[in-house]
């Protein structure tokens, strides 16, 4: 028996892939998901009191559609005021999960400082919050001891194998610029591997010594082919939570390369020399690794992530 699920997306543009993993996996666990979604600021071209107003109203209209279906609860994918989210899903959408991707932003962000933690923490275990790695999990203990927080595995679709091998070595980083991205890594990798194509794409990026960068914005369908197209994509992060675009490569049988004590290391458990320590020679290491790994076996890694994902969420 289907139960209904719904799913509040504030971020129409940049977690749509996000919600259609969520929402393939609530149905893979027998849930029958709907969708309230708009789009952000930065996409819409309105006012930020607009978004938070569209925001409002979709809880409104959650809590009348939860009257109608009782026992179903909502899932809310991106908190549009941080931690002070939960003070207004309190009064608008008591049952309700936020979901916390970034507990320590890693860009600037409202409603994560002392005050926001502060006002959040009156509510003690009634904030219900979901993250998507036992990293992130940490942090919101410490800034909510009492709240009841769920780590559930990154949402992933059911995975469309068509990888475009290249004929020559093409590492790739993709997304946005952050100030934990680890240049001075990248810097390294290039110099061992000049006869490779080293390519950043992604909006912020700085110029990085051997490396192509491409500063822009990257639409979702160009993103799949320059991940099905690569020899591997790496994950340089100095600190993160989890990766979409790991996510999106065992999506799309990419092999990819990571720092070893992250979320990545459930993702490759069958494969844990494609996670790195952080010196540069290990990640080249586990760059020669992921090159040699088969379509099998980036097919096995997929389905059981797969597996996992639909057996976490199906608790919700």
């Amino acid at each position: 028996m289907t139960r209904r699920t719904l799913v509040i997306n504030p971020l129409g543009g940049a977690l749509l892939h996000y919600r259609s993993e969520l929402v393939s996996v609530l149905r893979e666990s027998l849930q029958d998901p709907l969708v309230l979604e708009f789009e952000e600021p930065s996409v819409s071209h309105e006012s930020r009191y607009r978004w938070v107003s569209r925001y409002i109203k979709s809880l409104m209209i959650a809590r009348s559609r939860q009257r109608r279906a009782p026992g179903s609860t909502a899932i809310i994918t991106w908190p549009v005021l941080g931690y002070l989210d939960l003070l207004l899903t309190a009064v608008v959408l008591p049952n309700s999960w936020l979901t916390v991707h970034d507990p320590v932003p890693l860009v600037r962000a409202v409603g994560y400082g002392k005050l926001a933690r502060s006002a959040a923490r009156t509510l003690g275990r009634h904030a219900k919050i979901i993250v998507l790695s036992h990293q992130a999990s940490d942090e919101v203990r410490r800034a909510l001891p009492r709240a009841t927080i769920r780590v559930l595995p990154h949402p992933i679709l059911e995975p469309d194998l068509q990888r475009q091998r290249p004929e020559h070595t093409v590492i790739r980083v993709l997304g946005q610029y952050k100030a934990d991205r680890d240049t001075d890594l990248l810097r390294s990798i290039a110099a061992e591997h000049p006869a490779s194509r080293c390519t950043i794409t992604g909006r912020g990026w700085p110029k990085v010594a051997g490396w192509e960068v491409d500063d822009r914005f990257v639409p979702e369908a160009e993103l799949d082919d320059l991940i099905r197209s690569a020899s591997v994509v790496l994950i340089p992060y100095r600190r993160f939570f989890q990766s979409g675009v790991a996510v999106r490569c065992l999506e799309t049988g990419t092999p990819f390369v990571g720092p070893s004590d992250s979320s990545l290391s459930d993702l490759l458990a069958k494969r844990p020399d494609l996670l790195a320590k952080s010196s540069a020679a290990d990640w080249l290491r586990a760059i020669r690794a992921a090159i040699e790994v088969s379509e099998h076996e980036m097919t096995s890694i997929s389905a059981l992530a797969r597996r996992r994902a639909a057996s976490g969420w199906a608790s919700i």
